[in-house]
């Protein structure tokens, strides 16, 4: 009990000298003071594809320019012929085919691959921005915000000439509880449990 009162007194007096600032959750945020630090830069950054509907809606740099006895595919590459295997490599098709290939992305075809780009003071709990503005700059892309969508979220038409090809994970598999490999999950679990009871 004797113990107990002066917890208490130093408990009152440390708890409002503590300062309050949030180190964990936010990795390499804050320093060890609470002071929030400076943005690394960061460099070699891979661009998206930047896909069109046609090549003459691409940025002037990314304007394909094959060698003579060339053509452009729509792998994004030069080649000699392009052939069904070539083309059926179109990075603007975020490796979907058929029924699974949204209609607004089946005229779509790349432009020329974007340079790497260095990111000053990159944000890394929200990288998706920064890389599409710096790639965008880089290219001479004037006015991202109205003229580029993002594959999936924004198609082409009205302002919107170009979208960056940021490709959606593909979709988890759904299944079907009355397949025949769950039905025999099923049959052997209840014998189990039948053997057991």
């Amino acid at each position: 009990m004797q113990l107990l009162k002066p917890a208490l007194v130093i408990t009152a007096l440390v708890v409002p000298l503590a300062r309050s600032a949030q180190l964990w959750h936010d990795v390499n945020r804050y320093d060890v003071n609470g002071n929030e630090c400076k943005l690394r830069d960061m460099s070699d950054v891979v661009c998206s594809q930047l896909c069109v509907q046609s090549l003459d809606n691409c940025p002037t740099s990314l304007q394909p320019d094959c060698p003579d006895g060339q053509s452009f595919c729509a792998d994004g590459q030069c080649h000699d012929e392009c052939t069904d295997e070539i083309q059926a490599l179109n990075p603007c098709h975020c490796s979907r085919s058929g029924s699974k290939l949204p209609p607004q992305a089946a005229d779509l075809v790349p432009c020329m691959s974007s340079p790497n780009v260095t990111i000053r003071e990159f944000h890394p709990w929200k990288p998706e921005n920064d890389i599409r503005s710096t790639c965008g700059d880089a290219v001479g892309i004037v006015d991202q915000s109205a003229s580029v969508g993002v594959w999936g979220k924004t198609w082409i038409g009205g302002d919107i000439t170009a979208l960056w090809a940021e490709c959606p994970s593909a979709p988890a598999p759904n299944y079907n509880y009355d397949e025949s490999y769950w039905i025999a999950t099923f049959a052997v679990n209840g014998a189990l449990a039948m053997l057991i009871a």
